[in-house]
């Protein structure tokens, strides 16, 4: 029974998408050009359009709308029911680990890694799964202990998720 504010396991199903948020992004950092680093952010290289125009500002911006990013997966993840937040567990995980596949192979050219990320990648899963299920289907915070009314949880949900729609599936 979850009597506290936090389920006493929630935090393992934050390690894989924090993990390969802080590895894709990690490997974005490491991987831009010299001319880059020398002061020419127009020389940034990124797929997403989101994070190249934050690259194309400044390294530290970058930074900051990562920083912001992990917050929020992060808070929808415990805020969710479960299913839910497994789902989002799981896509922000692809999203990460292809982001990060992606520099390996194509930037550093070390296929064997992508191997050994997906490897990597798939325990990270099932050991946050078995350690992180609370088995009931409930979210990981226990909304009622916060003393708002029930539906106020589904408007910081729907306002957490506005963002990252606005960022990765809105075309720009």
């Amino acid at each position: 029974m979850n009597t506290g504010l936090l389920s006493r396991n929630a935090l393992w199903l934050l390690l894989p998408p924090i993990s390969l948020c802080v590895l894709d992004n990690g490997l974005t950092l490491y991987g831009q050009p010299d001319s880059y680093w020398a002061g020419d952010y127009s020389s940034v290289s990124e797929m997403s359009p989101s994070f190249n125009h934050f690259l194309s500002l400044h390294p530290l911006v970058y930074v900051a709308a990562c920083l912001l990013w992990a917050a929020i997966f992060s808070a929808l993840i415990l805020l969710l029911p479960e299913m839910m937040a497994l789902t989002v567990v799981v896509a922000i995980v692809i999203g990460h680990m292809a982001g990060a596949a992606s520099w390996l192979a194509y930037r550093f050219h070390s296929y064997q890694s992508c191997n050994v990320l997906f490897l990597v990648t798939s325990g990270l899963i099932v050991v946050a799964f078995k350690r992180g299920q609370n088995n009931e289907g409930r979210s990981a915070i226990n909304w009622a202990r916060t003393r708002f009314p029930g539906w106020s949880r589904w408007l910081v949900i729907a306002a957490l998720v506005a963002l990252p729609l606005w960022w990765f599936v809105i075309p720009r």
